[in-house]
């Protein structure tokens, strides 16, 4: 009843009266959550129960957020968008890419918090976490990519996000905190992209019992990788996205002399400046000012930095651009 979308329903009962009245809602809830994409467009439930000379009579009512018709839009939509964004001989890595990237890039979080449903997503472009998930599910799905919907929260109160299996493991996708907000066109974070259950922790909480994801996607990435040589500029493009180039020591720094030494090398070779991770976040300031003066190239006008935040472990990811004279 609930896949055919009733809005009532109706069910006759000779067991025990007092045994279904204590399970009831049990019951109905196990249904609900055969489907994750049904259970999460149902939007209320109301039940009752009649015995009379050993019988019961259940009547259920549903309310729905999305219409059998508005889901039959979306998995018409959901069909022609993968028609045009997976191409034959795609691979798990791919494909997840692909649908993660598309999502973030076709929607934009709704501050309004009225919109909860794949169908309102892909009308208005706009959606709330849920509706998120929901729209990543059936993406998914209908790639071949099996697919759950989460139910968790994280500090600022309840968050739905996905747990998708990738080469056989599963993994956590929060698209909904891999999109910019405010919304900046063109823009994909990956802070949130194929996470383990001990990386998705650190600030997000969920109850109910879900597949494990405990293997790095880093670790199954480079399998891949070695297992897959013709997907190596795949490989390479998905590592650069991931940012873990950064993590190499060839691109990373601790120190002030160190940043002194890549300004002068930079200067030499007349690059325009570098990009480094930089481990002392909390002292990059400091830090890069200390280096400048030391470095002193004569001919460097003034010196311009960008920061932004890399992971959970302080460091930063710097960019300085010489100002030349």
């Amino acid at each position: 009843a609930l896949l055919e979308r009733r809005e009532t329903v109706r069910i006759d009962y000779t067991g025990d009266g007092r045994e279904l009245s204590g399970r009831i809602r049990d019951v109905i809830m196990g249904a609900l959550r055969r489907d994750d994409y049904t259970s999460y467009i149902v939007d209320s439930y109301f039940y009752s129960i009649r015995t009379l000379s050993g019988r019961s009579h259940i009547r259920l009512t549903l309310n729905w957020r999305e219409t059998p018709e508005q889901t039959a839009e979306v998995d018409r939509q959901v069909r022609d968008v993968l028609e045009r964004l997976i191409t034959p001989g795609m691979n798990d890595h791919q494909r997840v890419k692909a649908i993660h990237d598309w999502i973030v890039l076709r929607l934009a979080y709704d501050a309004g918090l009225s919109r909860y449903t794949a169908y309102e997503a892909l009308r208005t472009g706009k959606a709330v976490c849920q509706a998120y998930a929901l729209l990543a599910y059936k993406m998914l799905a209908a790639a071949g990519l099996p697919a759950r919907i989460v139910e968790g929260t994280v500090a600022e109160g309840d968050h739905a996000w996905n747990l998708v299996r990738v080469d056989g493991r599963w993994y956590h996708l929060d698209v909904t905190w891999d999109d910019p907000v405010p919304d900046r066109g063109g823009a994909v974070s990956y802070k949130y992209y194929l996470k383990t259950d001990a990386e998705m922790r650190r600030d997000h909480a969920w109850t109910r019992d879900y597949p494990r994801a405990s293997l790095p996607y880093q670790a199954a990435v480079a399998a891949a990788k070695k297992a897959d040589p013709e997907r190596a500029g795949f490989y390479e493009s998905l590592e650069a996205a991931l940012g873990w180039k950064w993590l190499r020591p060839e691109h990373t720094a601790a120190t002030a002399d160190d940043l002194r030494r890549r300004i002068e090398e930079a200067f030499v070779s007349g690059a325009d400046g570098f990009k480094v991770r930089y481990l002392r976040g909390d002292a990059v300031r400091d830090d890069l000012k200390r280096a400048a003066a030391a470095a002193k190239p004569a001919g460097v006008r003034a010196f311009e930095a960008s920061i932004a935040p890399f992971g959970d472990d302080g460091s930063v990811l710097l960019e300085v651009t010489l100002v030349r004279r």
